[in-house]
């Protein structure tokens, strides 16, 4: 039983991120792993300037104003830019 929760949760995960992915393609918005090229957990300007519209409202998207953004705050600007998409 363990070991069939475990495979249900990891297909439920594989499933979710294929879903972002496709979600993320279809409005040319990469994915927060994608941009994030150090792997440190944020998106610095440099790394964002790969994605035209998200440098273009980088001042917007930093929510909280650190130059830098958190996974938070990309979602906010990913979940926008799919709903324009």
């Amino acid at each position: 039983m363990k070991k069939l929760t475990v495979n249900l949760l990891m297909v439920a995960a594989v499933f979710m991120l294929s879903n972002a992915a496709f979600a993320a393609e279809q409005t040319n918005v990469p994915t927060f792993e994608y941009l994030d090229a150090d792997q440190n957990g944020f998106i610095t300007s440099e790394e964002a300037a790969s994605c035209e519209t998200l440098i273009t409202d980088f001042a917007t998207v930093d929510a909280n104003q650190d130059g830098k953004l958190d996974q938070a705050e990309y979602a906010a600007f990913s979940d926008k830019a799919l709903q324009k998409g």
